[in-house]
């Protein structure tokens, strides 16, 4: 997990919200100075009031450009759009903070010091980047990786590396064990040195990273013993299929076999103890405090949903939850009546004619998932996890997709890793997708990836794109 979390690109991003934080501390300087120069009076920028506060308002703004999309790398290359986004980023928080400080008046800050900062921080952020980009992000250069595998293994890679924007690496040198005509035209046009035998590649200099496909048995104990100490001198030393999840946050199941997952450590035995009941404990907690704060939207809801299409108001289906037990899903209903009575069970797909008007608003603001809470409150679910799926369904991708009852061996979520990540898949192809982002989440569960999971749900929420 942690690779992932420092890989190349979530480097660059850290130090764009570094800066930010630096630009929204001083803005924050610039106008209580520039407020209290006239009286002559010092303010104590060291009193624990002034460092709550700041914290605070570098917060609200860290979050708002980050609903923004202002962390994307590929995001930020617009510079109009991004300055347009600033701006207004800057302008929501402004417009959070005057509502929160109303309730907080030891901590209040001065109209004419947040009007200030509000005009000082997006001209300090925009500028902080560019220099940024001019001496890190412009400059920063990509590692040069040499592979070793299969060719099918090593393709695939390459092809998938081509998708993903700024990946921080690109492939300099391939060795595939096994070649033929067929498999030596495929290669030509990977842009690369095709390498004829793996004693050459381990002896390069050009090479900051060696990555290999650890499910073939190929490699003598020389060779073992070779790249051992090409490690011990400094050179990377990657298994191909981590390489690739620390890249993209989903287990390639195209790279692995069984073998490789009976070797990973995070799919042996039983989680956390003390991890499963502190989450437990928070979604107790925060189910009931929901369910009771909502009452109204509820309420109000199912109002909607009767004046807006016939039928009941909830939509209760059985799902499988944790190691395939049934239970009882309950949803508000975003659907016609009796939607399946004719085609029986589909997958449902954008712009699915059987979605109500309503239906529609509350499946992109995830009202529809209000109900749920109660599911999470008995136990049946948590609120974090694969998403729970009809036994049709389940039974159905199990023949095609390998592993897939690996993803039962959690309870299912509220929202999770893949929705966050690849949002709705209507298909076997997007559920493949989907699952190998899942079988990420099973693999490195913990309290830091729950808590980014409901950030990045925040943010899809507040945005509007989910479905």
């Amino acid at each position: 997990m942690l690779q992932y979390i420092f890989a190349y690109r979530r480097r660059m991003q850290y130090l764009l919200i570094a800066g930010d934080c630096l630009s929204i501390v001083l803005s924050i300087v610039i106008a209580y100075h520039i407020r209290f120069a006239s009286k002559k009076a010092d303010f104590d920028f060291t009193s624990p009031t002034f460092i709550t506060l700041s914290l605070f308002i570098v917060g609200i703004h860290i979050f708002t450009l980050y609903c923004l999309g202002q962390y994307s790398l590929e995001g930020i290359k617009n510079t109009v759009k991004s300055i347009i986004y600033i701006g207004l980023g800057v302008l929501l928080a402004n417009l959070i903070i005057s509502g929160v400080m109303f309730f907080f008046p030891k901590y209040i800050i001065g109209r004419r010091v947040l009007v200030m900062h509000a005009f000082f921080a997006p001209f300090i952020i925009i500028c902080l980047r560019k220099v940024l980009a001019q001496i890190f992000l412009k400059r920063a250069l990509c590692k040069r990786v040499a592979l070793v595998g299969d060719s099918s293994i090593t393709s695939k890679f390459m092809a998938d590396l081509t998708t993903i924007p700024d990946p921080g690496l690109e492939v300099s040198a391939l060795y595939v064990p096994t070649r033929d005509a067929k498999t030596d035209h495929a290669l030509k046009a990977c842009h690369c040195e095709l390498m004829g035998d793996i004693d050459s590649l381990l002896t390069r200099d050009d090479c900051d990273a060696i990555a290999f496909d650890t499910t073939a048995d190929f490699l003598t104990q020389d060779q073992i013993r070779a790249i051992i100490e090409n490690k011990y001198r400094g050179k990377a030393i990657y298994d191909l299929p981590v390489l690739y999840q620390n890249l993209t946050g989903k287990v390639p199941l195209g790279l692995i076999d069984g073998r490789w997952l009976l070797s990973n450590t995070r799919f042996h035995g039983e989680q956390n103890p003390l991890y499963k009941k502190f989450k437990r404990a928070i979604d107790l907690c925060i189910s009931l405090t929901l369910l009771l704060l909502l009452l109204p939207v509820v309420c109000l809801l199912a109002v909607l949903i009767k004046l807006d299409s016939r039928g009941p108001v909830f939509f209760v289906q059985e799902r499988l939850g944790y190691q395939k037990r049934p239970f009882r899903c309950c949803k508000f209903r975003t659907m016609k009546d009796k939607a399946e009575a004719q085609c029986g069970p589909v997958w449902s797909s954008s712009g699915d004619d059987r979605v109500t008007r309503l239906g529609r608003v509350m499946r992109k603001t995830r009202l529809d998932e209000i109900p749920q809470l109660f599911n999470v409150l008995i136990g049946d679910m948590s609120f974090v996890g694969p998403r729970p799926i009809r036994q049709h369904f389940a039974d159905q991708l199990a023949k095609v997709i390998p592993f897939y009852d690996l993803r039962f061996s959690v309870k299912p979520g509220l929202t999770g890793w893949a929705q966050v990540n690849h949002g709705y898949a209507g298909s076997e192809e997007g559920q493949l997708e989907k699952f190998q982002y899942e079988l990420f989440y099973i693999q490195n569960m913990s309290f830091f990836l729950d808590l980014l999971v409901l950030i990045k749900t925040f943010r899809t929420v507040i945005k509007g794109t989910g479905e």
